[in-house]
């Protein structure tokens, strides 16, 4: 008997395993891809080491797989007991006299093991990875400090400076037609320095670094800081000039060597030294994140018994109400945890209390599931579960209901197929955002706890970042869904009895292909009209909580280089900005020859209208200012069409406009990646279908397991080319188009060929 038991315990781990290590591999990628986009300009960057982006890049990993650890158990026991009770394998396990408590121990043995590993990288891996971080993030300051300059790109690394060099050997260090602004606040004044070649000459010193702008055959315009505000207009030719900076690499530099780590930096030890020495916030923290660690590391035990609970509770369930039940239990344990540590930070509770009370809740949840009705009778939670179970449960007695969306031509029954993908690809966008956001708000929940109204920015930030995760995790849960739908039939035996009944295989594809082109189209209107929208607001959002609730009141100063002008201005709506600046060069291209100010100005019918403005004439002996009710300067383009904005903010149609006005290596491969993928988006459906669909279809003797281990395989490693091919762009070692469209058109042949070799 002994020896029928660890069988059984094994068989049960082999049912539970594969899921688990899938469900922990896609939700690890997808966080770690949410991570890795705060660090785009290091992971994208052509002048940073390939050592110190292989470092962020394990760095980010431990808090990553911590996170994803828990979920990972819970979604992988509810979809592997859920498929055995589909299969009765429950049912004659529990007829060979084994109980719900033999059945939980393998799964219980397994949430152990989980919990003694996310504690062993709770306490060493996060911290030190936290470090690594923060240090890399730093090194990276220093070296984008080492070299500010890139030609075509607006620079204000330089304090009080914003420096545009037209053309430049960065290797050689050597510029050339240079403009450089600087605002004097004291004399409220602003110098223009145009030069038609020059440098940057560094020296340490025992004050620290000395750094100079040095300039050759060079002019000064100066002018009052504010339009329309009276002042000296003066112009003059220098020759050769050297101009004292001060740039922000000592600053880094103190930084780096700084001895202060952050709570997140910190041990379990450390963490509770500062708990019971510190007073006032710095306490607070410490107490909130060592409470944060132990529950992350007991979470993997707790979700084995949830899961497991869930399923021998309600044994009628399909999978689809599995993941349902999943998905309330991760929502409701991650927000009460939340709740608890707001409570902390309000007083009202002590922190031991609040760390308690998920522990707490989860106990009674557990106590519950596997309760019997003689312990505790069905009242409220099993009605509920009992209505909710009917969503999810297919019912033999609708079945002449659904034979009238039978096709009529073929028999075969597309919309049931169709309905099977909806329902599976919306359960899986829920699930895969669901788990994003909670990630997310437990990221931001240490800036957002401590402020006013921090719950409810919170709260509008995640209802804003949805549109984005849903284009994020879209392709995903395509794919997710395409599996599911057809790995389940399969298994059901529908496959073979089409197969049986002369239908081709090929056949079952048309539903699925109708379903992804439809979802294509309905991904490609959400980036071009809601997603430009929410991403601005969320990002603003954002900002708002990291800088806890204050904002600066400054407008926002945009620059824009076109040709011989360049345009400063307050960044506006559309058409219209204010306190336009407008810098009209000569034709040699680094002497200005005239500037263009006005308090508003809008972009009309190919020429930008300014009312009430200023003209200041440049001129080898000096500067005249000429006042006049309008000014016309033609330009054929919008030039302040969303230049301060990110490709996410833009449609496509925007993000080729800015496109065109690029001047900047670096800005015009960024934009013109994020243009092809923009492109690219209506077609990515279509590319799930080509390499799921088989594995989903085959009809092979070899487990299902293992053909959905392929899928995942597959797409995971496209994910990663795609990466990595765009990346090569960014540095300049690709154009984008190829870094865009080569990885679609070989994963494409690549699917192609696997739905050719499927047994039909």
């Amino acid at each position: 008997m002994k020896r029928v038991g660890l069988r059984i315990s094994r068989y049960l781990l082999t049912n539970v395993g594969p899921y688990f290590v899938f469900s922990w591999l896609l939700l690890s990628v997808i966080l770690f891809v949410q991570q890795a986009s705060r660090y785009a300009d290091i992971f994208f960057s052509v002048n940073i080491p390939k050592s110190l982006i292989f470092q962020l890049s394990f760095a980010l990993l431990p808090s990553v797989i911590a996170f994803t650890c828990p979920m990972a158990i819970l979604v992988g026991v509810v979809i592997g007991l859920s498929k055995m009770q589909g299969d009765s394998e429950l049912t004659v396990i529990r007829a060979a006299g084994v109980g719900n408590w033999q059945i939980t121990l393998p799964i219980a043995v397994l949430g152990v093991v989980l919990s003694l590993f996310a504690f062993w990288i709770n306490v060493q891996g996060v911290p030190f990875a936290s470090s690594v971080v923060r240090n890399v993030a730093l090194r990276t300051a220093l070296i984008k400090l080492e070299s500010p300059v890139e030609p075509g790109v607006f620079n204000t690394e330089i304090n009080g400076y914003t420096v545009l060099v037209r053309e430049g050997d960065l290797e050689g260090g050597q510029w050339r037609k240079i403009f450089i602004q600087n605002d004097d606040a004291a004399s409220a004044q602003t110098r223009l320095i145009t030069a038609n070649s020059g440098r940057i000459d560094s020296m340490v010193t025992a004050e620290g670094e000395v750094a100079e702008l040095v300039l050759e055959d060079a002019s000064v315009v100066t002018l009052p800081t504010s339009a329309g505000v009276g002042g000296k207009v003066a112009a003059e030719n220098l020759g050769s000039i050297r101009v004292a900076i001060k740039t922000r690499r000592d600053d880094v530099i103190k930084k780096l060597t700084e001895a202060k780590e952050t709570p997140e930096e910190l041990g379990l030890n450390e963490l509770a030294r500062i708990a019971s020495t510190a007073e006032g916030a710095e306490r607070l923290d410490a107490q909130i994140q060592w409470q944060r660690r132990i529950l992350l590391s007991i979470s993997p035990l707790i979700f084995a018994f949830l899961g497991t609970g869930l399923v021998l509770r309600f044994n009628r369930g399909g999978r689809g109400f599995g993941i349902f039940l999943a998905l309330v239990c991760l929502v409701a344990y991650y927000l009460i945890t939340l709740f608890g540590e707001q409570l902390t930070r309000t007083g009202l509770i002590g922190n031991r209390v609040a760390g308690f009370l998920p522990v707490f809740l989860s106990a009674v949840a557990i106590f519950w599931l596997y309760s019997s009705s003689r312990i505790m009778r069905p009242g409220i939670a099993d009605a509920v579960g009992r209505k909710l179970l009917r969503l999810f449960r297919s019912d033999d007695r609708r079945l002449s209901a659904e034979n009238l969306y039978l096709d009529l031509t073929t028999g075969i029954r597309d919309f049931d197929i169709a309905a099977n993908l909806v329902r599976f690809f919306v359960l899986t966008t829920a699930f895969l955002s669901v788990i994003y956001l909670i990630f997310t708000a437990f990221e931001l929940w240490k800036f957002a706890g401590t402020i006013p109204n921090g719950v409810w920015l919170l709260v509008k930030y995640l209802f804003y970042l949805i549109p984005f995760l849903y284009l994020q995790l879209a392709p995903s849960a395509l794919m997710i869904a395409t599996l599911a739908t057809f790995v389940i039939k399969s298994r059901n035996n529908e496959i073979v009895t089409w197969a049986a009944a002369g239908q081709s295989i090929y056949r079952l594809l048309v539903p699925c292909l109708v379903f992804m082109f439809a979802a294509g189209i309905f991904n490609w209107g959400v980036q071009e009209t809601i997603a430009p929208v929410t991403n601005r607001i969320q990002d603003s959002l954002r900002a708002q909580i990291r800088s806890r609730g204050v904002l600066s009141t400054r407008e926002g100063k945009a620059w824009v280089a076109d040709g011989s002008r360049i345009y400063w201005f307050s960044t506006g709506s559309g058409t219209k900005v204010s306190n336009l600046t407008v810098f009209e060069f000569e034709p040699e291209g680094h002497r200005i020859k005239s500037v263009l100010r006005g308090a508003e100005a809008n972009w009309n019918d190919g020429a930008i209208e300014i009312a009430d403005g200023r003209r200041i004439s440049v001129t080898s002996t000096g500067a005249t200012e000429l006042p006049l009710p309008s000014i016309r300067v033609p330009a054929d383009d919008n030039p302040f069409l969303n230049v301060a904005a990110k490709p996410s903010h833009m449609t496509s149609r925007d993000t080729s406009r800015r496109l065109a006005m690029a001047q900047g290596e670096s800005e015009i491969r960024a934009l013109g990646v994020a243009l092809q993928k923009k492109y690219s988006t209506p077609l990515i459906p279509f590319l799930v279908t080509l390499f799921t669909a088989p594995f989903a279809l085959s009809l092979s003797r070899r487990g299902k397991v293992y053909t959905v281990g392929l899928a995942v395989a597959l797409w995971l490693a496209f994910m990663a080319v795609s990466s990595g091919f765009e990346q090569a762009a960014l540095g300049g070692s690709l154009p984008p188009v190829v870094a865009v469209w080569v990885p679609l058109l070989i994963f494409s042949s690549v699917g192609l060929y696997l739905i050719s070799r499927v047994r039909t």
